[in-house]
């Protein structure tokens, strides 16, 4: 190699990491290869790092760049497969920010101290190497010090030629900086969380990529690549360094033994220019062709997002609800009632079983938002707040940044309300005129009716679009956040008939949620729409299967 990558580091564990290093002696090594040769046997690798160590080791590369090396899976694993492939392994070069990471594996002897950097990669300036390999840190920038927020930002800007979003994650930084390491040929190998593969500030990159490697691959798997992320993540390799290409490589597969056989159970090619329009080509990869030739029919032409006709929002945010929501018994004791208190909802599980209309909701199980009118005091009122004062409430956060700190701000009547952690959400009309909170989303109509909206709303295409469009947490819990529950599409264009909502309302009143969609199947899609039996099946198990994919995370040992 030519320049060195930064100052080397002294650690003293250079003599104690040597003694620990397992080398095969030579003869062993070629009566392995004799007896391998014999037997006509061939590579395969064990782990999902051993599968990009390999993938890396094709290209024989001479000097291997690890950027955030932590316990060393990856340094060791392009040793553990070097010996298997009976080859030298490549000088290895390695960056950690932590000192216990950096100092616990130089002693467990995966990596020669004078090529050990103990700093931010994202700081560390560009040497030529033949490839890296690894897996970035996830961390939101936002988490970061500021002076390691700044690093990452610049390292990104200065390959993508401006500022990154400062809501993105410290992997893209750090996948844009390790480009420019790489000689012209060589190779990139990390492990990225699934959600590269559709996040809006990650376009750019996907673009930078496209422009530096002559071939991109993206790998998913199922099963849990590996054991100790609890995250669903995906492997992108990148070869061909200093060439270009308009398309990813995409392949699946159900297991990880899958994946080290090669048997995928998906592989195509995406384009980038899809990946750059948002269309999410990644996610929608795993649905029958056949319900994706259905999608781009002239039939579905008419599908609007959900945002042309509903604005959603997350509902107030009180800052304490105990106190803010006050008990029966609490509001008793003070004497709270009349206009201090506000009907209201602040769980989405008042929502089961109440039908498709807040007035069928109960009235005790409502809330009562404690919300003087225009901030105006009775004596119960005072007494009130001056017990909240003596708890703490005005000084939390959400509290006393407003004035007054016990006026609860931004609280309305929404059209309709929706639950947000659900793959299956629940919509209600609001016609109790009721307030709701941050546990929901509140959707305010436009065009239509509330009426129309749950219409539309409840049929199997908005629970597909919403396994598209809709991001989940760890394990595949799915959460709903306003700008995605506004790009669900719903049927659009025509006039739907809310014959079928009598039929949904009996459905949420039973409790079957799954039931109240299914209903409107039959109302709007067959119904209105015209779509045939097979259609509506093809749509379902359209929405099993991206269900399948989506809890991946959850791993074998869930299954």
């Amino acid at each position: 190699m030519g320049a060195r990558l930064g100052t080397p580091v002294d650690t003293g564990f250079q003599d104690q990491a040597r003694r620990l290093v397992k080398v095969m002696p030579k003869s062993a090594r070629t009566e392995t290869l004799t007896r391998r040769r014999s037997l006509g046997a061939f590579y395969t690798p064990s782990s999902a790092a051993d599968f990009m160590a390999a993938w890396i080791l094709e290209d024989a590369p001479k000097v291997v760049l690890e950027p955030s090396f932590g316990d060393g899976t990856f340094l060791a694993a392009l040793q553990r497969v070097s010996a298997d492939l009976l080859c030298a392994p490549p000088r290895m070069i390695g960056v950690e920010i932590d000192e216990q990471a950096f100092a616990r594996t130089l002693a467990a002897g995966v990596l020669d101290p004078s090529d050990a950097i103990l700093s931010d990669f994202c700081q560390v300036k560009p040497a030529e190497v033949d490839a890296v390999i690894g897996n970035p840190p996830y961390v939101r920038l936002r988490h970061l010090t500021e002076s390691a927020a700044a690093a990452a930002k610049a390292a990104a800007a200065a390959q993508l030629g401006f500022d990154m979003d400062p809501a993105g994650s410290l992997w893209m930084p750090f996948v844009a900086h390790a480009v420019p390491f790489i000689r012209s040929g060589g190779r990139l190998a990390l492990v990225l969380p699934v959600d590269a593969t559709y996040v809006r500030y990650a376009r750019p990159l996907w673009e930078y990529l496209g422009e530096n490697f002559g071939e991109l691959r993206v790998v998913r798997s199922r099963e849990r690549l590996f054991p100790d992320l609890l995250q669903d993540v995906v492997l992108l390799l990148c070869s061909e360094k200093g060439a270009k290409c308009s398309s990813v490589q995409y392949s699946a597969y159900a297991t990880v033994d899958e994946l080290l056989v090669n048997s995928a159970e998906i592989e195509v090619d995406i384009s980038l220019a899809e990946i750059l329009d948002g269309k999410r080509p990644f996610t929608w990869a795993h649905v029958d062709p056949a319900l994706s030739h259905l999608l781009e029919s002239t039939i579905f032409r008419g599908l609007q997002p959900a945002k042309e006709v509903v604005r959603f929002r997350i509902g107030y945010v009180s800052g304490d609800k105990e106190f803010f929501d006050p008990s029966k018994e609490t509001r008793s004791r003070f004497c709270l009632e009349g206009d201090s208190l506000v009907r209201a909802i602040s769980s989405g599980r008042k929502l089961r079983k109440a039908g498709l209309y807040t007035s069928r909701i109960a009235d005790e199980s409502f809330d009562r938002l404690f919300l003087p009118r225009n901030g105006l005091l009775g004596d119960a009122e005072k007494q009130y707040v001056e017990y909240g004062k003596e708890i703490g409430v005005d000084q939390r956060y959400k509290c006393r940044v407003r004035e007054p700190w016990y006026t609860v701000p931004y609280v309305d009547t929404p059209d309709v309300v929706l639950n947000v952690f659900s793959e299956c959400p629940t919509l209600v009309v609001n016609d109790a005129s009721i307030a709701a909170s941050n546990s929901l989303l509140c959707g305010y109509v436009d065009k239509i009716s509330a009426r129309q909206l749950a219409a539309r709303w409840y049929t199997s295409l908005t629970l597909l679009h919403i396994e598209a469009e809709v991001h989940s947490l760890g394990g595949g819990v799915m959460v709903l956040v306003p700008r995605e529950a506004g790009n669900v599409k719903l049927v659009g264009g025509r006039d739907v008939s809310e014959a079928g909502l009598a039929s949904v309302d009996e459905r949420l009143w039973r409790g079957d949620v799954k039931g109240a969609y299914e209903a409107g199947d039959e109302a709007v899609l067959k119904g209105s729409v015209g779509m045939s039996g097979q259609e509506v099946d093809l749509i379902r198990a359209g929405i099993e299967s991206l269900a399948r994919w989506r809890t991946s995370a959850r791993g074998r040992e869930q299954a």
